[in-house]
């Protein structure tokens, strides 16, 4: 993958607070990928793979950090 494309695929155009995202939410990526939202037992996990473990305000949004790396799909 290039690395601006990781880099996008974790960025979304939206600025939501983690206890407001939704299982089974999908969320659009800057890269024009989805991401997809679990929740359960109160963690909120990203692709089932990265669970978000803080979040911090921003003057420009909502910074999640999480507990692993996304990776785009494979492009066909």
């Amino acid at each position: 993958f290039p690395s601006h494309d990781i880099l996008q695929y974790h960025v979304t155009v939206s600025a939501i607070k983690a206890e407001n995202l939704t299982d089974g939410q999908v969320l659009g990526m800057v890269n024009g990928d989805n991401v997809k939202v679990t929740v359960k037992d109160g963690k909120v996990m990203l692709n089932g793979t990265a669970t978000i473990v803080a979040s911090v305000q921003a003057s420009n949004g909502m910074v999640h950090i999480i507990d692993g790396v996304l990776l785009p799909p494979a492009k066909k």
